[in-house]
């Protein structure tokens, strides 16, 4: 893999993904200025831009086209990847009609979800910044949820633009039955992929809604009260995450 200088993190890329890179990098680079501000805390960031060839060698789990952020190290596909293409097929048939047309009036047709999963990488860069100060892990939906109020707060703050992007393709949870999602406790988002990635979207889409709902009610104090609370050796009994225990799974709809 080829280094691409010029940004704050330290930037890889797969051979021909130079452009793709340098546009990822630089939403990197104003996600990690922004997030060290509302943290306080400037953390190390390596981001690897890699292509299929690539992906085994640089990511935790083999689920190309997906971000995933962990350590110092962020790792974003190079092109469309596999993976968003696969967790769409999973939730189509469960679909309404205007939830369908929603997504094509904001990803197109065919639908591209490459926008979506570049948000995402904003998501998985806050776990950079977790890993880096958090003395112990508070269990994935603590984790996901102040991953998520990131994700929010950012597009938010920063690039609201996004928003549409953001919201659209979490509106399909609306859909969703209990059959293709069965786990819905809390608790059980650790295993929730062992029932298929729609099910763990149905944690990720709801604990989106939910963070949605504190950044509206709080914003960037509620993102950096509950880092500072679970970086203190903290967890559930923060005020925030006490509301999304006593408010799941049912929220209400943000936005539009």
């Amino acid at each position: 893999m080829a280094t691409l200088d010029g940004f704050a993190s330290t930037v890889r890329h797969s051979p021909g993904a130079e452009r793709r890179a340098a546009f990822v990098a630089g939403r990197v680079d104003r996600a990690a200025a922004w997030l060290g501000e509302r943290l306080g805390f400037a953390a190390r960031v390596r981001l690897s831009v890699a292509d299929a060839d690539d992906w085994e060698a640089v990511a935790t789990v083999p689920l190309y086209g997906t971000p995933q952020g962990s350590g110092d190290h962020l790792r974003v596909a190079a092109d469309d990847g596999w993976f968003g293409a696969h967790l769409y097929a999973g939730l189509r048939p469960h679909l309404g009609a205007g939830t369908v047309r929603r997504l094509r009036e904001v990803y197109g047709e065919p639908l591209g979800l490459r926008p979506y999963f570049d948000l995402v990488a904003v998501h998985e860069l806050t776990h950079l910044f977790q890993d880096q100060v958090w003395p112990a892990y508070p269990g994935m939906w603590i984790a996901e949820l102040h991953a998520n109020l990131a994700m929010v707060g950012y597009a938010h703050e920063v690039e609201p633009d996004l928003l549409p992007i953001l919201r659209a393709f979490t509106s399909t949870v609306d859909d969703l039955p209990v059959e293709v999602a069965p786990l819905r406790e809390l608790a059980d988002m650790e295993r929730s992929f062992e029932h298929g990635a729609v099910n763990f979207a149905w944690f990720h889409f709801r604990l989106t809604r939910a963070a949605e709902e504190l950044w509206a009610a709080g914003g960037a104090e509620v993102l950096r009260g509950v880092y500072e609370h679970i970086g203190a050796g903290g967890g559930a009994e923060h005020p925030a995450l006490r509301e999304v225990v006593a408010g799941w799974p049912r929220r209400m709809r943000v936005g539009g």
